[in-house]
């Protein structure tokens, strides 16, 4: 079977969120009203679900490692 583009970044961003949630220091976030990269992966892993094939492709560009994986792993 086949792994869509879809399936392929929610399946890294899960990968993501998880090291960072792993690495984030205790006691809550950063100063209020800041969204920094653990907040953005978790906001687009909420949203590829339903996401379109366009929208896809600007949440995986969002994220460089995943668009790169993206593009070599047919390489």
């Amino acid at each position: 079977m086949v792994e869509t583009k879809k399936e392929f970044v929610a399946r890294r961003l899960d990968e993501v969120i998880h090291e960072w949630e792993a690495d984030a220091p205790a006691g809550g976030s950063g100063p209020e009203g800041s969204e920094g990269p653990l907040v953005t992966a978790q906001r687009h892993r909420a949203e590829i679900d339903t996401a379109t094939d366009d929208r896809v492709d600007e949440i995986a560009n969002a994220h460089p490692q995943i668009a790169q994986a993206w593009s070599s792993r047919g390489a």
